[in-house]
């Protein structure tokens, strides 16, 4: 996209150039044109100079005649008048044959002038047909190009779509909320999350982040999913159930090396609260947001998956009571800037804090609003889940992947 940005620009910036180019042609154009209008002012004005001369040289020949014809009679004076008179006349046909020559010069001088100029305006209709030519040219590509990018969009998203649950199951006494933002629409992300049923009064949830974007990305983000999700019916630790995905990863020898972050849930549903346990993959520690606002931080930790053979993880057993949520969000969270400012594990949870009581899409607005408040562009994709436990008599509907 940045080579494509800096070479429309260039093509901008030739346009300009060729545009001014056709204008300085057309000015030095009319320049030309002005000066041999003057020229062919001056040639006037030496032709009549040159006739006055030719007028002057006539009557001095006449009067040089008329002394001739009188000379015997005035005597020498009058010969040497008329000899005076017929010397100013040959000077002056000399002076009128000189000017009239200027004036042929001046008269080649503004045809060539005025040929120029008109050669300069057939160049610059030229290079403005050209211009033209070429913008239309650019039109038509850019045109293309939106084309190209609103089918790779539409394409990102049908294959985004594939990649996680429109829509999340019903639970009795729990409220859900997801959200997913990509970071450029015509990219595939890695972020992926689920939410299903075990059997009985459990489930299992999980959100996690697959490195790198594209085809690529899309193939592991869909292992991980079923992975995790067949895991899940095997294995009843969370830990395990990343164990078999970190197997999975490390298994695609003949592939480039995809690592993975993810946090699974298993969920236990009781009369008066829930618990879950939980288990982390380099991934961001899930966040409490208790009944009455307050934030906690669970202290579930672990290796990236896909790295190391034999990844650690650090889980741990949380307790919802009703009003308490589970809060999940994938780490393009904290690649986003607020106020110029990072957003860090202490940021997020002041942005998480609010009214006691919120229900579950009330806590992922608080963050939605200030991702679309923000001016900065996002760097990466942010995928957030939000798992509230409600009292049993509180309804709950399903929770679409809500997006930007």
């Amino acid at each position: 996209m940045q080579t494509r940005g800096r070479t429309t620009l260039e093509r901008e910036q030739a346009d300009r150039l060729r545009e001014r180019s056709a204008r300085a042609r057309l000015d030095a154009a009319d320049t030309r044109d002005t000066i041999a209008g003057a020229r062919d002012a001056a040639a006037r004005a030496r032709d009549l100079a040159a006739r006055g001369r030719q007028i002057a040289m006539t009557q001095l020949d006449a009067s040089a005649q008329q002394a001739d014809e009188t000379r015997a009679v005035t005597g020498i004076d009058v010969v040497m008048r008329a000899s005076r008179q017929r010397k100013g006349a040959a000077q002056r046909r000399a002076q009128a044959s000189e000017q009239r020559e200027l004036a042929a010069a001046d008269r080649v001088l503004a045809a060539e002038d005025r040929q120029h100029a008109a050669g300069e305006r057939l160049q610059a209709f030229s290079d403005r047909e050209a211009l033209l030519s070429e913008l239309e040219d650019e039109q038509d590509r850019r045109e293309q190009a939106l084309r190209y990018q609103h089918r790779a969009e539409e394409l990102a998203r049908t294959l985004q779509r594939s990649l996680s649950p429109p829509t999340l199951p019903r639970v009795a006494g729990l409220d859900v909320a997801v959200h997913y933002q990509p970071a450029a629409p015509e990219d595939v992300g890695g972020d992926f999350y689920d939410l299903f049923p075990l059997g009985g009064l459990r489930m299992g949830c999980f959100l996690g982040d697959v490195c790198g974007k594209g085809p690529q990305a899309a193939a592991v983000t869909s292992r991980a999913r079923y992975t995790m999700r067949t895991a899940a019916m095997l294995h009843e630790t969370p830990g395990a159930i990343l164990m078999d995905l970190n197997e999975a990863l490390l298994m695609q020898s003949s592939e480039p090396i995809h690592t993975c972050t993810a946090v699974y849930g298993e969920i236990a549903m009781r009369a008066q609260t829930t618990s879950v346990t939980l288990a982390v993959a380099g991934h961001p520690a899930p966040l409490i947001v208790r009944a009455s606002g307050v934030v906690e931080t669970t202290p579930a930790r672990g290796s990236m998956l896909g790295a190391v053979i034999d990844p650690v993880f650090h889980p741990c057993e949380i307790e919802l009571a009703p009003g308490d949520a589970l809060v999940m969000c994938s780490d393009g969270i904290f690649d986003t800037e607020i106020d110029a400012i990072r957003v860090d594990e202490e940021h997020l949870a002041v942005l998480l804090s609010g009214p006691p009581n919120a229900d579950a899409q009330a806590i992922v607005d608080r963050l939605t609003h200030e991702l679309r408040t923000n001016e900065r562009p996002l760097r990466d994709d942010v995928a957030i889940m939000v798992l509230r436990r409600t009292p049993p008599s509180s309804g709950c509907s399903p929770a679409p992947a809500a997006q930007l």
